[in-house]
């Protein structure tokens, strides 16, 4: 299917070598998206957390560039943990040790080509994943690249526990994001309102419609929620058709709340840069 959208858009990607250099010299920083290729229901492509990672990019560049800091956006990657959702079909089941050694490499070149502020930006709640990437960003300090920092919200850091601390961590409050917007009501954590608004909102032409408007809320637990985080078939049976909440947004306007997340990090950015070495 043709989309006329492409993810390399306003990335590095579309830079010559000297332009990098340039960059660097003028003291640029970097967002790294980073998120996986997993299944996210019947409406939603298997790319979400990747084009929810790069867009989330897109629009903290804005902001920054907003506030005089010029910003460049690392090609994203697509190959993280994704454990919850291994037994969907169209789930890249990337083992941990290729994630950590890839996300690695990407920043080690980073790091040599210059650039001192680098910024990873997820869009994958898999807490593997976020356990893999503040392992990765700690590795980097260790090695003395204290200037690569994991942007996360603060319920992923409560989850990530004691090590999700700066330098190597910054948090940034999620509930007040909602102020004003109105939501369904529906625990969800999957493929549900938020996502699909992010999607409708900047990739509409690949949200299945006809198949988001025949899918009902899940109505489910925190209990279930436990049992869907153990992936794998445990996952499937709490949520047969992939999707966990409401799938479509009760909000025309919900996709501000990702703006608003992209200000707060943003800020996370701003604040992590006025710390010596971190």
């Amino acid at each position: 299917m043709t989309t006329g959208y492409s993810i390399f858009a306003e990335t590095m990607a579309d830079l010559t070598y000297p332009e990098v250099e340039a960059a660097v010299d003028r003291g640029a920083y970097v967002l790294l998206p980073t998120g996986v290729i997993e299944q996210h229901g019947p409406h939603l492509p298997l790319g979400t957390d990747a084009y929810g990672a790069y867009q989330l990019c897109r629009l903290v560049k804005a902001e920054l560039e907003r506030r005089g800091v010029e910003t460049l956006i690392a090609p994203p990657v697509f190959w993280g943990i994704n454990q919850v959702c291994a037994s969907f079909a169209g789930t890249f089941r990337t083992r941990p040790e290729t994630a950590v050694a890839l996300h690695t490499d990407i920043l080690d070149s980073l790091a040599t080509d210059g650039f001192e502020r680098i910024f990873v930006i997820n869009h994958q709640g898999d807490i593997a994943h976020n356990q893999m990437l503040l392992d990765v960003v700690r590795r980097q300090h260790e090695k003395g690249h204290t200037g690569v920092v994991l942007v996360e919200p603060d319920f992923i850091a409560d989850r990530l526990g004691d090590a999700a601390q700066p330098p190597v961590l910054g948090a940034f409050a999620m509930q007040p994001l909602f102020e004003g917007l109105e939501l369904t009501g529906e625990l969800g954590v999957h493929a549900e309102e938020i996502e699909s608004a992010l999607m409708m909102r900047w990739f509409p032409e690949i949200v299945d419609y006809d198949a988001m408007e025949r899918l009902k809320p899940t109505g489910l637990g925190r209990e279930d929620l436990t049992e869907w985080r153990k992936g794998g078939e445990h996952a499937r049976r709490v949520t047969p058709q992939g999707f966990f909440g409401a799938p479509s947004p009760k909000d025309p306007f919900l996709w501000k709340f990702h703006q608003r997340m992209a200000r707060a990090m943003a800020d996370v950015v701003i604040d992590a840069s006025r710390t010596p070495g971190g």
